[in-house]
């Protein structure tokens, strides 16, 4: 009966023994894991906030020929007047796709004339359809000094036309982005648009 006991408590030893190495040699790569998915998650916040104040570092600030703002342009894209009253910014590798910028002093009524504006040019681009609402264009738009920002959207054969309206040190800003098909310019289009100034 003893030794039985003896060998019971031995085997109980042995038991936890094996079970402490076990959850020792699992610990590191269970403390590694929360590391790697904070990591993702921290990558993931980041590609979230994107949309905006992303890869600017290399941006040059560039004043308008035609209209009074500067904004910080990348280095794969041009800024150039159109009209009075217009410019365009288009990416030097696909001219086709480019963002034409309008801005007007912030009076009463501009506001609301240039999102009624807006809101036909973009119908007129799809034949009758009705834009779709945009949200969340700009991260954090109050650290940037931008408010009341509206923005809508349309399908079209040659890839979304979006508007977006905003006021900024005084100014409504109108941008209208002609994109391609994937998307590919719209980050960069409002990570400048938003440094109007």
């Amino acid at each position: 009966m003893k030794v039985n006991w003896k060998l019971l408590c031995t085997g109980f030893a042995t038991a936890v023994l094996l079970s402490a190495c076990t959850n020792s040699d699992t610990k590191p790569s269970e403390n590694t894991d929360p590391n790697n998915s904070e990591q993702v998650s921290d990558e993931t916040a980041t590609d979230q906030g994107s949309i905006v104040n992303e890869d600017m570092s290399e941006a040059i600030l560039t004043d308008s020929d035609a209209q009074p703002f500067s904004m910080y342009v990348l280095p794969t894209y041009k800024l150039t007047s159109e009209e009075p009253g217009r410019d365009s910014l288009y990416s030097e590798e696909n001219p086709s796709a480019f963002m034409r910028i309008e801005t007007q002093v912030a009076e009463e009524e501009t506001y609301e004339y240039l999102l009624d504006n807006m809101q036909e040019v973009l119908i007129a681009s799809r034949n009758g359809e009705e834009p779709k609402e945009v949200q969340d264009v700009f991260a954090n738009p109050s650290e940037k000094e931008i408010k009341n920002v509206k923005a809508f959207k349309v399908d079209t054969e040659t890839g979304p036309v979006t508007g977006v309206l905003f006021e900024k040190d005084n100014m409504v800003i109108r941008l209208t982005l002609f994109d391609t098909p994937e998307e590919e310019y719209q980050k960069d289009f409002l990570n400048m648009g938003q440094t109007i100034k």
